[in-house]
């Protein structure tokens, strides 16, 4: 039996058994076994019922004892009989795959032996677009997202993302960009440096100190800076938000997740650069709300994103209306209760500056929004920035 058959009858299976579950339960509802042995009249239809509830319950403890389990398949040792020994994938599966001759390419049977056959402890993140696994290439930590097997990726990120995200992640290169190390075309894998601290999100939850936050928005903004000026076509990422943002040991954040990245041919600076999508892109809460009328993405797009991120690390709050909330609050002069107090003793002016400039992020008007581009435009930013790394420094001097 080849892996394709293998695959199908474990399909097969799981929807008999859940099935079979359903059937029986219904069952149990209509009619109690103990009640039907034990009345004195029982009728034809009654013991019908009961030979057919036993039967259906027989057939599923018979593929109980089997153990299948369909999560368990994946990440079992039968998955590597089926993925990495019996099945050999067509090189025509994908046959537009463009990969960059840097980029290095990984088979499955690396894939599988870098995360121990897919060992289900060294799944780190799943998600629509699949499934992201800790593993080790050379001696060296990794994180490895793959698309889900088989056509079952239900999510958003199938191969089109896949190939846009290695499309844009192998000519960009920054510090604060999560970096790409290479690609397995037969599963549509995606290889990266491995981030051990998890995302911002993570972070803000763990009451990550204010210094680190005024840091790692320094280093987003310059991020989007280098995306939105790149040359000879500008990107655009489309999906900003808190856990798109990683951390590694030191909290150094880099800018993760590419799949719905757009690049954009370059117009002249009084024209707008600009993408334009029928379907919705992002994530709700951090979508740019003129978006929805005009089915353009543009740079302004992100810098609105970006602006709900700068809220929600100030102030510790998720909620979908933040910018609502925050709006609500200046006009009522109530800055001070909005500060994440997790977070320590914040500088209260120059943080309530840095809430205006993100509210003004998120303007209903693209055109007055501040370009990520433009330096003075993030003065109250760099200022807490030099604040943050000058209180480190004297804290280090002095412990010295």
């Amino acid at each position: 039996m080849d892996g394709d058959e293998q695959l199908e009858k474990y399909d097969v299976q799981e929807a008999e058994q859940g099935i079979l579950e359903i059937n029986a339960s219904e069952l149990v509802g209509k009619i109690s076994g103990d009640d039907i042995r034990n009345s004195r009249n029982m009728s034809e239809e009654s013991e019908k019922l009961m030979e057919e509830m036993e039967k259906l319950q027989r057939k599923l403890k018979e593929l109980q004892d089997e153990g299948y389990n369909y999560e368990e398949s994946i990440l079992s040792p039968r998955r590597k009989n089926v993925l990495l020994k019996e099945k050999t994938l067509p090189k025509q599966r994908y046959p537009e795959l463009q990969i960059p001759e840097h980029i290095v390419q990984y088979s499955m049977s690396h894939i599988g032996k870098a995360t121990n056959n897919f060992y289900s402890r060294n799944l780190i993140g799943e998600g629509g677009y699949g499934l992201v696994y800790k593993g080790k290439l050379g001696g060296m930590p990794v994180a490895i997202k793959l698309l889900r097997p088989h056509g079952k990726h239900h999510g958003r990120q199938g191969f089109p993302e896949y190939q846009q995200e290695v499309v844009v992640l192998s000519r960009v290169k920054h510090p604060h960009i999560v970096k790409l190390i290479g690609v397995c075309p037969e599963s549509c894998g995606l290889v990266y440096e491995y981030l051990p601290n998890g995302t911002l999100m993570d972070g803000l939850s763990k009451g990550l100190p204010w210094k680190d936050r005024i840091r790692i928005l320094s280093e987003q903004r310059s991020a989007l800076a280098h995306l939105h000026s790149s040359r000879p076509h500008a990107i655009i990422h489309a999906d900003l938000k808190l856990t798109n943002i990683l951390l590694d040991a030191g909290n150094v954040s880099r800018l993760g997740d590419f799949g719905t990245a757009r690049v954009v041919q370059m117009k002249p600076l009084e024209e707008d650069t600009i993408c334009r999508r029928t379907n919705p892109m992002g994530t709700m809460g951090y979508m740019d709300p003129v978006f929805f009328t005009t089915g353009e993405l543009t740079a302004e797009s992100d810098v609105y994103a970006f602006g709900v991120v700068i809220l929600q690390v100030l102030t510790g709050l998720l909620d979908l209306n933040i910018v609502e909330q925050v709006q609500e609050a200046m006009k009522m002069d109530a800055v001070h209760g909005l500060l994440d107090a997790s977070a320590g003793t914040w500088p209260e002016v120059q943080a309530e500056r840095l809430m205006r400039l993100a509210l003004r992020c998120c303007n209903l008007e693209r055109n007055r929004r501040p370009a990520a581009t433009s330096d003075a435009d993030w003065r109250s930013l760099d200022i807490l920035r030099t604040m943050a790394t000058a209180s480190k420094s004297r804290k280090w001097s002095h412990a010295n």
